[in-house]
């Protein structure tokens, strides 16, 4: 498949006839993604299969957000049927690369700055968030991390706790959410200060503190209380919504809890069900961001509890054995 799709994607534009192919870092999806360069440009192949990715999505929202001026690549060209699409090169540097380095403040200000925008965007294209879906996506950690991985259903005192998460979503104010707003879904060029915004195409309208959470609270890269204050309110002093600062707050840490539940639920599930292991290795730092986000507040002291008392030896034994059973 991939030969074939390289063979169309050299063919749509003369200049890349000859072009080189990299492979670039996918996320927890089916999508695979490869650069074409020559030595004057670039551009993305992204080979989508159309069965198992919301192919349509992408390009409506594709449109939306450039239209409101969102940077998000432009399609080039496209087979759909085989969910072959050659896009706009957005760069190959991440936001991640930027932290721990002098450019960690103005990347992140770029990605709070743009996330501001894209939270004013309003569009038919773009769904709600429906609650009942934030109730599946608890049921994701229930079902691949507690009970298939773990061996261990979450306690029927927890319950209560994810209700109260998922309760909590509509009565946020609700805007638009791109749901993965993280350090390896944004580019940022430190020499030019321009961001780029990737894997957009599940966006919906939903919680405010959604992407904020997702950025501060990070799967991939754990920030300081101090830095996760700061840059909240650096949000709070430059967005136009009417948000009040400690209800806010409040929201951001419940919506990242609920949150990272999903992502482990998601991790586990990549590896059990999908035969894939790239974000095994993510489980237990989430599990630890979870159980100080949890203890923060005393009506999670259940869902706390429960998280601290997980045995994290018998949590890197399971993960070590499916790494195991793999290269076998």
């Amino acid at each position: 498949m991939s030969k074939e799709a390289f063979h169309w994607a050299r063919g749509q534009l003369s200049e890349f006839e000859a072009a080189d192919i990299t492979t670039l870092r996918a996320e927890a999806s089916f999508r695979s993604f490869y650069r074409l360069s020559t030595m004057d440009e670039s551009v993305v192949l992204m080979i989508s299969p159309p069965e198992k990715e919301q192919n349509d999505q992408f390009e409506r929202l594709a449109g939306v957000f450039s239209a409101a001026g969102i940077p998000v690549p432009s399609v080039l060209a496209a087979d759909r049927a085989d969910g072959w699409y050659l896009l706009t090169d957005l760069g190959s540097r991440e936001l991640a690369d930027a932290y721990g380095s002098p450019a960690e403040s103005a990347g992140i200000e770029a990605a709070i700055t743009t996330l501001i925008e894209l939270q004013a965007v309003q569009d038919p294209a773009i769904p709600p968030y429906e609650t009942e879906r934030f109730r599946d996506e608890l049921g994701i950690f229930s079902d691949w991390f507690a009970s298939a991985l773990l061996d261990a259903p979450v306690p029927v005192r927890v319950q209560p706790v994810f209700e109260g998460l998922v309760e909590r979503m509509p009565t946020q104010l609700q805007c638009c959410v791109h749901r993965d707003y993280h350090c390896r879904n944004l580019l940022f060029d430190p020499a030019t200060g321009k961001l780029g915004v990737v894997d957009f195409q599940d966006a919906l309208m939903g919680p405010v503190s959604y992407d904020l959470a997702s950025l501060l609270h990070d799967c991939y890269h754990n920030f300081s209380d101090q830095d996760v204050t700061r840059w909240r309110d650096w949000y709070l002093a430059h967005t136009p919504l009417p948000l009040d600062p400690e209800t806010f707050s409040e929201d951001m840490t419940l919506t990242a809890i609920q949150r990272q539940l999903k992502a482990v639920g998601i991790f586990a599930r990549l590896k059990l069900r999908d035969g894939k292991s790239t974000h095994l290795d993510h489980i237990q730092p989430v599990l630890e961001s979870l159980c100080g986000l949890a203890g923060s507040l005393p009506t999670l002291a259940p869902l706390a509890d429960w998280l601290a008392n997980l045995d994290r030896t018998t949590i890197a034994s399971r993960i070590d054995d499916l790494k195991t059973a793999e290269s076998q």
